[in-house]
């Protein structure tokens, strides 16, 4: 092959390389510049020729770059240039590229060069940014799940018991009184701090979504406040749950029947003398219904002032007007009482 087109030919493929090459003396004075670095560095290629290196280095780490030239002429091999570092080219409109460049020395004709490979990271800079910041949120929503689960499983759940507790104890001192009235109001308390709680663990474990399906298990939750009012019953209610309860019913349904619920055995408690209760909760339609059946002495003679006052009725028609549904205590077929408590879900 002629000569002259082999050193043609080899300039041209320099410079249809996608990475930008420089060729420079030991001096760091420019002598060839290729088609790619002089798009990146925003100048012409043959404005390259016969400056300095160090004008493509920000002006503030010139004098670092002249020492670290200084080091490699003095012992070249082929590497890559600060390996670790953030390296950065300096653009004829003064912005800055994250680039990585490669170092090969060279001899020609008794004189020493060294050519510079240097590559465009923005890209990867980018992603590798997005990848940590993925990361964070991957590992913040680990934490904030955990966050929630402990929440859930751990402080709701003595929270549950504290009020069972307190309407064990109001179910102990009979009839109503101050004192059943105080501790009525104390398992209120309670209620709201449950309800904060449970906003807490549904904004920790959701994306804002609204449904309660993040927000633990309502099966379990359920199941826990049936075992847990086995200490204000003596026995344990029979529970059952019927149609997608769980994938329908928004956080705030859950949180009002759940504290309902528990208003509702701690009723039958107090004032039932019953020896079994069932729990019924399901679909109807477009709204969700709890029954609470219980084969105590009824419903007490005055109905209406119950509604206005004792019994936690009115908390509970309360709870369900709040959702925009409604509450009834009624005689059951058998003797009895039947709270039927009903929310829309849709």
């Amino acid at each position: 092959m002629n000569p002259t087109l082999d050193s043609a030919l080899l300039i041209h493929a320099v410079d249809r390389s996608p990475d930008g090459v420089l060729l420079v003396d030991t001096d760091g004075v420019i002598h060839f510049a290729n088609a790619s670095i002089a798009r990146l560095a925003g100048r012409p290629a043959e404005d390259f020729v016969g400056r300095s290196v160090d004008e493509l280095v920000p002006e503030s780490l010139r004098p670092a770059h002249r020492e670290h030239r200084r080091s490699f002429a003095a012992a070249p091999s082929q590497r890559s240039m600060g390996s670790g570092l953030e390296l950065m080219l300096l653009r004829r409109d003064g912005s800055l590229v994250p680039v990585e460049i490669s170092l090969s020395p060279l001899e020609h004709d008794g004189q020493r060069y060294v050519i510079a490979a240097v590559r465009d990271v923005t890209e990867r800079i980018e992603s590798q940014r997005r990848l940590a910041a993925a990361n964070e949120q991957l590992t913040l929503a680990s934490e904030r799940a955990r966050i929630g689960r402990d929440l859930h499983d751990v402080v709701l759940q003595h929270l549950y018991g504290t009020g069972l507790s307190v309407q064990a104890v109001a179910v102990a001192a009979g009839a109503e009184n101050e004192l059943t009235s105080k501790l009525e109001s104390i398992v209120d308390d309670v209620d709201r701090i449950i309800s904060e709680v449970r906003t807490i663990v549904f904004t920790l474990g959701t994306s804002g979504t609204g449904s309660a399906a993040s927000d633990g298990s309502l099966g379990q939750e359920l199941a826990d406040v049936m075992a847990q009012a086995n200490r204000v019953l003596g026995f344990t209610p029979a529970l059952r749950l019927e149609g997608p309860v769980e994938s329908v019913i928004t956080h705030e349904i859950r949180t009002e029947m759940v504290a309902s619920m528990r208003e509702a055995l701690g009723n039958v408690a107090r004032h039932a003398a019953a020896s079994q209760t069932d729990v019924l909760v399901e679909l109807q339609g477009q709204h969700l219904t709890m029954r609470v059946t219980d084969n105590g002495v009824g419903p007490p003679a005055n109905l209406a002032q119950a509604y206005r006052g004792g019994h936690g009725l009115a908390n509970l028609r309360s709870r369900a007007a709040s959702l925009g549904g409604s509450c009834a205590l009624t005689s059951g077929a058998g003797g009895g009482a039947v709270l039927m408590w009903t929310v829309p879900f849709a």
